[in-house]
């Protein structure tokens, strides 16, 4: 006797439908490894099989049109200004003494 006929059939998988990594990456222009991170934080809609990540079509396709769009307001952040004194010293871990601060630069001179 057979499956009954109750829900609709689904339809079957072409290899269209079905893309690895590589394939989605140069869907999407960017480097496989990318789109793997994506896949592991769900960003993108993947199934992992074993150790394959594999992605279908369709869900791809309806996952980047729902995604939201980058255009629209942006707010850029402005770094805020450097002091006029110039990039901040590094100092020395193991000999924190060796490189003055800058107050103490200040206050000593070559010729005093």
């Amino acid at each position: 006797m057979g499956r009954p006929s109750a829900a609709a059939p689904r339809p079957r998988l072409t290899r269209d439908d079905v893309l690895d990594a590589q394939a989605v990456a140069e869907l999407l222009h960017m480097p496989p490894s990318t789109v793997l991170d994506l896949a592991r934080r769900a960003v993108i809609p993947g199934h992992k099989l074993g150790r394959r990540w594999i992605f279908l079509h369709d869900e791809l396709e309806a996952g980047l049109r729902d995604a939201p769009s980058p255009i629209g307001p942006q707010t850029h952040h402005q770094p805020p200004a450097r002091e006029a004194a110039g990039p901040p010293r590094r100092r020395s871990k193991r000999y924190p003494e060796a490189v003055p601060s800058r107050d103490q630069t200040a206050q000593t001179s070559l010729f005093s």
